[in-house]
């Protein structure tokens, strides 16, 4: 009987040591939540709140979602461009029924709009990559001001409940534009600093900021690093700005590369955090004209790795004198180790793009309440990941296989410990 026990123990350790490395393997997965889907007739929306800001006081009136039924008065815009009207008219009878969220509008007062949902952060590589648009530019050399992303809020006075649906604390920030000194950036939209227990990121592309030749910007990046912990009083940091100096807040003008988007063209940007280097990531990509914009920065000494748990994350725009009306097409959040910014290849699909990452991704599957952008509803079941936004097919990822592995080969070990143990016993017997 002390052979057979002991037979017995090493099969429950065999399987233990076997689901340890398993549990390993699969903490090593990529995952693909996707937050926002508005193509190809989807209409998909995790629980969110929203924040608008007009010219410092908090408005409801974005951002704003515009559905099939009545997405033309976004399109329809196009016709004010500045440019050939004629080309940007048939644009808009392409795209008149494509949805859109649209974060911001374009009023002279400096402007600004926020979506924001909730994450569980593991600790790993985190990626937030979207499409956006825009339909209106009314005057000047290029659109502005651009896209901002939220990274690692942690809000202890607001949630994602619909009771702080464009109600959230938070101090609106503004700048003095690109030509005159102003704390603590350049670019005069408007931009929400929501409160937050703790620091968190806030990167934005600018298009129009290359061109503030008083700092020799390098590229149309701006990071920084916010503490807001009680809602009404945001720092900003660095300051002095380590790349623009006193006067200034954040890092200011950074990065490679520029472009200058036209009314309806589509934007694939991409930012990634990596905890295990402390760099922020993130590449802007003109799906129509293959143009880049692009920039890596070390965050050492400047911003702690957050530790894991529950976090608020959010993607916003900002914009000023009648510049561009910045809308959202798609959005999605990617945590893993293999997570990295890549160009993505382009598709001939209006609005898409296959977004080639080495994150070994898969369809999101989710069971929870979610929100319709225009009414509240239950989705249960697959969520599909956009065609427009291919992920890499075709293998199996790399965490599943392993995970397979390494169980078939403990099987193969439990099953000889075992026949080993009772061979012993029955020669015993004998």
């Amino acid at each position: 009987m002390s052979v057979v026990r002991s037979a017995v123990l090493a099969a429950l350790l065999a399987v233990l040591i076997i689901g340890a490395f398993a549990v390993q393997a699969s903490t090593a997965q990529t995952t693909t939540h996707i937050v926002l889907d508005l193509l190809n007739d989807r209409q998909y929306l995790v629980p969110h709140v929203y924040q608008g800001d007009d010219n410092g006081k908090p408005t409801s009136l974005w951002p704003v979602y515009y559905g099939p039924n009545n997405a033309s008065i976004y399109w329809d815009n196009l016709r004010f461009a500045p440019f050939d009207i004629s080309r940007y008219r048939r644009i808009a009878d392409i795209r008149s029924r494509q949805p859109v969220l649209q974060l911001v509008d374009t009023f002279l007062p400096p402007s600004a709009g926020a979506i924001f949902w909730g994450e569980t952060y593991n600790g790993s590589a985190i990626k937030i990559t979207f499409l956006g648009t825009y339909s209106r530019w009314w005057g000047g050399s290029m659109p502005g001001d651009g896209y901002v992303i939220y990274l690692f809020l942690k809000p202890t006075t607001w949630g994602i409940n619909p009771e702080y649906n464009y109600s959230i604390p938070y101090v609106p920030t503004v700048g003095d534009g690109c030509m005159r000194r102003g704390y603590p950036y350049f670019v005069k939209g408007g931009v929400i600093t929501p409160q937050s227990s703790t620091p968190y990121l806030v990167v934005m592309w600018l298009p129009y900021l290359h061109h503030c030749i008083e700092i020799n910007a390098t590229g149309q990046w701006s990071i920084w690093v916010v503490s807001n912990p009680d809602g009404n009083n945001a720092s900003i940091a660095p300051s002095p700005s380590p790349n623009v100096g006193s006067g200034y807040a954040g890092w200011v003008g950074i990065g490679a590369g520029r472009f200058s988007p036209k009314p309806g063209d589509v934007i694939n940007i991409t930012v990634v955090y990596d905890p295990t280097t402390n760099t922020l990531s993130g590449i802007a990509y003109n799906l129509n004209t293959t143009q880049v914009a692009s920039f890596t920065l070390n965050l050492d000494n400047y911003f702690k790795p957050p530790h894991s748990g529950n976090y608020v994350f959010g993607i916003g725009a900002t914009a000023y004198s009648l510049h561009a009306n910045w809308a959202l097409l798609y959005a999605a959040v990617s945590t893993g180790p293999e997570i990295s910014v890549k160009i993505p290849t382009v598709t001939t699909k209006t609005a898409s793009a296959a977004v080639t990452t080495t994150a070994k991704t898969t369809p999101a599957t989710t069971t929870a309440t979610t929100s319709d952008i225009g009414a509240s509803t239950t989705a249960t079941g697959s969520v599909a990941a956009s065609p427009g936004i291919a992920s890499p097919s075709g293998a199996a990822p790399i965490w599943t296989i392993a995970t397979a592995v390494v169980v078939v080969i403990g099987v193969v070990v439990v099953m000889i410990v075992v026949a080993i143990v009772l061979l012993l016993a029955a020669r015993r017997g004998k």
